[in-house]
């Protein structure tokens, strides 16, 4: 390597290094909002329309009405102990009708249910197994 190679690849690894660090400073910034999933967390309930239906240590489920649907909040504080958790509302016959979405680790998951959902319930996929029915009853 001579010596203009050397000076020019010094400069290059400079210039990466100070605009590595500028980018992770501004990527860090320009996050608007906690992300929620590195410590317990909890659903504000002081919103209007927002309702706690179940707090515990390992999960909160609040539901937030609107005008034509509403929305389920679902908080997981620890992980859960199976690893495909699937959330479906229950029909009127206590069977799994819609299937909303799937849990995997800590954080928040927001679902778009109903009006007329009633309960819902958290299924193992993998054992085949339920693990919690939750009752909405905010009415």
């Amino acid at each position: 390597m001579t010596s203009g190679l050397r000076k020019a690849h010094k400069v290059i690894w400079m210039v990466l290094g100070i605009l590595g660090v500028v980018l992770i400073i501004a990527s860090i910034n320009s996050v608007k909002e906690p992300l929620g999933i590195d410590s317990d967390t909890s659903i504000s309930s002081t919103k209007k329309n927002v309702r706690t239906i179940e707090e515990n240590a390992q999960l909160s489920v609040n539901v937030e009405e609107l005008a034509n649907i509403n929305k389920l909040h679902i908080v997981i504080k620890k992980p859960l102990k199976s690893a495909a958790t699937g959330v479906y509302v229950l029909t009127n016959d206590q069977e799994r009708g819609a299937f909303l979405g799937s849990i995997d680790n800590k954080g928040l998951y927001t679902f778009t249910i109903e009006k007329t959902a009633k309960k819902i319930q958290l299924y193992d996929g993998i054992k085949k197994s339920v693990i919690r029915n939750i009752d909405l009853s905010w009415e």
